[in-house]
């Protein structure tokens, strides 16, 4: 075969015609001799590289944060690129080195670059796609989904049941408090709107004993049924373990409102009303900028908001009669039908 074929397959090229046996067998036998594509002579051609680079601080990647960041890799991948994701605080500070030895087409940040790195990225000029989860002094989020949108979702919901007084509560984990600190901030603000001031919040180890002693201090202090907003859905099975041996009806005299929606929702008893977080609309808008920031031509149709759902179940349908301490009348509004 001509070299020219055999380019033409090895580098995808679709606008030549070349069959598909001719295909299966150049790539049948590159397979066999262990052929590797250069990646400085493809960016050497191209004028850029075909790496998409995603920096993830030293946090938490579990849970829907590691859907979203698989949902990003998926999406780049139609553009023909490929996803690297460097974890951790080791590239914190370095991003000079590490972009000497990767041929980069972008780099996708989910936080604000120091001054080192942030020159390191100019000098290369690379562009970068700002997609930050968090709001930081001077550096507000540029992504769809806020944190105080969850909050928001999950104190809307209870008061909606009829829970007039509200808690939040956290389970301790150090790389996720990036998340926390602003969820709390936010239900605090919230509760502030809605004249809620002595609306208390804890962040707690995980373990039965030392939520069991928060919901007692807290359930004692409402005086009447108490809304509780859970970091996430395990946070809220431990709230709803530790109600069942203190005896506390959930939801009737304690309400539960998880988070994340995750099959641990439904396989409790109660089961967790929860939140669901469209991760789908959100990875493709960070896609979108990806290909804008590589010359590709992009998706019309990923500019939606990514919505906060609702998913309400049993932890918070109040089975009888509400009532309001405030008002000291029985609240047949709140009372499902």
């Amino acid at each position: 075969m001509s070299r020219a074929t055999v380019s033409y397959v090895l580098n995808d090229r679709r606008d030549v015609r070349v069959s598909d046996t001719t295909r299966k067998h150049v790539l049948e036998v590159a397979r066999r001799l262990g052929y590797i594509g250069s990646p400085a002579a493809r960016a050497l051609r191209s004028g850029r590289g075909d790496v998409v680079l995603l920096l993830v601080p030293d946090w938490d990647v579990s849970g829907q944060l590691a859907v979203l960041l698989e949902d990003i890799g998926s999406l780049v991948a139609q553009y023909g690129l490929v996803c690297l994701r460097y974890e951790g605080s080791l590239w914190q500070g370095s991003l000079d080195r590490i972009l000497g030895r990767i041929p980069a087409a972008c780099v996708v940040t989910l936080s604000p670059l120091g001054d080192n790195d942030a020159q390191a990225l100019d000098s290369a000029a690379i562009p970068e796609v700002p997609a930050w989860l968090l709001d930081q002094p001077g550096h507000p989020h540029t992504t769809a989904l806020h944190q105080a949108d969850i909050v928001q979702a999950q104190v809307d919901h209870l008061l909606q049941q009829g829970y007039h007084r509200l808690a939040y509560l956290a389970h301790e984990e150090p790389r996720a408090l990036p998340f926390t600190e602003p969820r709390i901030t936010a239900f605090q603000d919230i509760c502030r709107i809605h004249g809620i001031l002595d609306a208390p919040y804890a962040i707690v180890s995980l373990d039965l004993d030392t939520i069991r002693h928060t919901l007692q201090t807290w359930t004692a202090q409402a005086g009447e049924p108490l809304g509780v907003v859970a970091w996430n859905d395990v946070t809220a099975l431990g709230i709803i373990s530790a109600a069942t041996a203190m005896g506390i009806n959930v939801p009737n005299d304690l309400g539960v409102m998880g988070g994340d929606d995750t099959p641990v929702a439904t396989l409790t008893r109660p089961t967790i009303s929860s939140v669901r977080f469209d991760l789908p609309a959100e990875a493709q808008v960070i896609a979108n900028h990806i290909a804008g920031a590589i010359g590709s031509s992009t998706d019309p149709a990923a500019g939606k908001t990514a919505a906060v759902i609702v998913v309400p179940r049993q932890s918070t349908a109040r089975t009888r009669l509400g009532w309001d301490r405030r008002n000291g009348v029985t609240d047949l509004a709140n009372t499902p039908s």
